[in-house]
């Protein structure tokens, strides 16, 4: 008999000041600065591989790709961090988080949706998201108690 495992998530509609919104601001902008910075990373790695393919480089020389998993990007995102984002401290770790997970997802979904492994249309290669044309999102886990909205 298979497991059947059964997630609930739920939706809420917040009334929030003007103060609270603001934070929720800055932490779904934190979200996609932690997006957008690791989608470039991965883009450029993939660039530099085409290139030194199109200059015949042997497949084991190529310029080595550190993994696209949410533990390989936060990786790479916490050495980062400091220099990219100096304000890092003032938002929960949960938003860069957010951004981070939803890019391993996506570029998991593009990955096998590439091989055929993937059911239904095909996906494409994840897009950066912008300030002003994407829904302000992110996922929090709890609320700390500092900042109970």
């Amino acid at each position: 008999m298979p497991l059947v495992q059964t997630v609930q998530a739920y939706r809420f509609a917040l009334d929030v000041t003007p103060a609270q919104e603001r934070a929720l601001l800055t932490h779904a902008g934190a979200a996609r600065v932690a997006f957008n910075w690791s989608l470039a990373r991965v883009k450029a790695v993939l660039d530099q591989r085409s290139a030194e393919r199109s200059y015949g480089v042997a497949e084991e020389l190529l310029t080595p790709v550190s993994g696209w998993s949410l533990a390989a990007l936060r990786r790479v995102w916490n050495a980062e961090k400091g220099v990219v984002a100096p304000w890092w401290r003032e938002v929960s770790k949960e938003a860069f988080n957010t951004g981070l997970d939803t890019l391993a997802r996506g570029l998991k979904q593009w990955d096998d949706s590439r091989r055929g492994q993937r059911a239904g249309r095909r996906v494409g290669f994840p897009r950066f998201k912008s300030r002003h044309r994407s829904t302000p999102s992110v996922r929090v886990r709890r609320v700390p108690p500092a900042t109970r909205l």
